[in-house]
């Protein structure tokens, strides 16, 4: 059933009215047959007498929600038929549909002026979204190459990032680039314009390039920063690449059987109960297997939703993150990825760090910013607290778990030589390799799995319509 027309009031006596209509142009909404449902306005309620009540004012929340983000606040000047002055807020999709809400409320607009600084909440919060900036890691990736060229070629750093300014195609590097020469030109370091960037980049890229300016070699550190940068592009290709075939086979395939289940079978089961027979023990366990899929299907999305919203909430606190963090350290194959990846980008970000003339204790606080998981920062945060009392580097981290123990030796070197540096590199090759050997054999298995879930579906699938042609022959026989 296609509805006409509905709309919503909410707070008309605090002088907000949230209106929405919904016509049979744009929109045609399905509850349950026989279900009449007329205009709703503020002098109608919603009663009982149409099934699906509950579903209704389910649906109709989830329309004043979603109407909410779209709306605008308008300020206006209305007197009212006794002669009494009113001023004050309406919330609107647009200016025409804010005077026609106020005409319904029999009030004589005098003015009405978009409210810009007292838009609703979640608004604001979209349009701050859609403010910060997008830089992504193969825009990074291009600056810092460019910029690398250039300071290797002695060209002053506010020359050269004018430059990359002046000759980008890219509108992302564009912008960027003038944040930079506006925060350079007005006083801040480099690295405090990378930070002021309003977007989020690797903590290990900030931490090397304030290690480069400080030491004046920002031009050799660059080199640490694209290597970084390229390893991560490659890895997310890698890792993409893999995927891609497994996940379009799988959602072809069932893409293939809802058809076949919802479209094909019925009008063949149909023809074959016309015939005096039955549908096939296979096609049945399909149709049921289908049915099935379609039921976990909403649920399933919204507890994906659900978990989209609250997480990153729940990781806001100090508590919620620590147990998230300790949740996916239990959890295979986060269980093994996580603490490599943070050995690998630990180890890296020390050698380099190392490299470039900053001393220990000052390398352990700058690398501690490239640890992300809660658990595995407490265990450096101790090796750290050890090492500043008078242990020695080895020791510190084979007690806490910070590196593992056989790869320890390589520190003891280093401490003998007066070496860390070089330590550091030979274990970050070791880490880097392991780390890429596990997210291959971690995507081999998913592909396979994938793989073999897909030819699984064909295979009951085919076996489904050829066990329903034979019905279909068998009963006309």
């Amino acid at each position: 059933m296609i509805y006409e027309t509905f709309e919503i009031y909410r707070n008309e006596t605090q002088g907000t009215i949230l209106w929405a209509k919904f016509n049979r142009s744009r929109y045609a909404f399905w509850l349950q047959p026989a279900t009449t449902i007329s205009v709703i306005d503020k002098s109608t309620e919603l009663t009982s007498d149409h099934q699906g009540q509950n579903f209704y004012i389910i649906f109709v929340a989830i329309l004043g929600l979603l109407y909410t983000i779209g709306c605008m606040n308008f300020v206006f000047k209305a007197f009212t038929n006794g002669g009494e002055i009113v001023n004050s807020v309406i919330a609107a999709g647009n200016q025409q549909e804010a005077v026609t809400l106020l005409q319904r409320q029999h009030l004589n607009l005098i003015s009405i002026a978009e409210e810009f600084a007292a838009r609703s909440t979640t608004r604001q919060l979209f349009k701050m979204k859609q403010r910060k900036m997008t830089i992504t890691n193969v825009v990074l990736l291009s600056f810092f190459e460019k910029l690398h060229k250039m300071l290797a070629a002695k060209i002053t750093l506010s020359d050269a990032i004018s430059i990359i300014n002046k000759r980008t195609a890219n509108s992302a590097e564009k912008t960027m680039t003038d944040k930079m020469l506006q925060d350079i030109s007005g006083g801040h370091s480099f690295s405090d314009a990378i930070k002021n960037l309003n977007t989020k980049i690797d903590s290990n890229v900030y931490s090397i390039i304030l290690v480069g300016e400080s030491s004046g070699n920002l031009a050799t550190v660059l080199e640490d920063v694209v290597d970084l940068l390229k390893s991560k592009n490659d890895l997310k290709k890698k890792m993409i690449s893999s995927l891609a075939y497994p996940t379009f086979m799988i959602s072809f395939t069932i893409a293939v059987m809802l058809i076949f289940v919802f479209v094909l079978m019925p009008k063949m089961e149909d023809f074959i109960k016309d015939l005096g027979g039955e549908l096939p023990a296979m096609a049945q366990f399909l149709k049921s297997l289908a049915q099935w899929f379609t039921y976990l299907l909403l649920p399933a999305i919204a507890l994906i939703i659900l978990a989209a919203i609250t997480m990153p909430k729940l990781r806001q606190t100090k508590i919620g993150r620590r147990k998230t963090d300790q949740l996916m350290l239990k959890i295979v194959p986060f269980s093994t990825i996580i603490p490599l990846f943070t050995q690998t980008s630990l180890t890296k970000l020390m050698a380099t760090l190392l490299s470039n003339g900053v001393n220990t204790s000052d390398a352990l606080t700058l690398a501690q910013t490239s640890i992300g998981n809660e658990i595995l920062l407490e265990q450096f945060i101790c090796a750290k607290t050890n090492i500043l009392d008078g242990s020695s580097v080895c020791a510190a981290f084979e007690q806490h778990d910070v590196i593992d123990g056989e790869l320890c030796d390589f520190l003891a070197i280093g401490e003998k030589v007066g070496d860390l540096a070089t330590s550091f590199k030979d274990i970050h090759k070791i880490y880097d390799e392991k780390l890429q050997s596990t997210l291959k054999k971690l995507t081999v298995s998913i592909s396979a799995a994938a793989m073999m879930f897909a030819f699984t579906l064909v295979g009951l699938l085919a076996l489904g319509m050829v066990q329903s042609i034979m019905g279909a022959t068998n009963a006309a026989i």
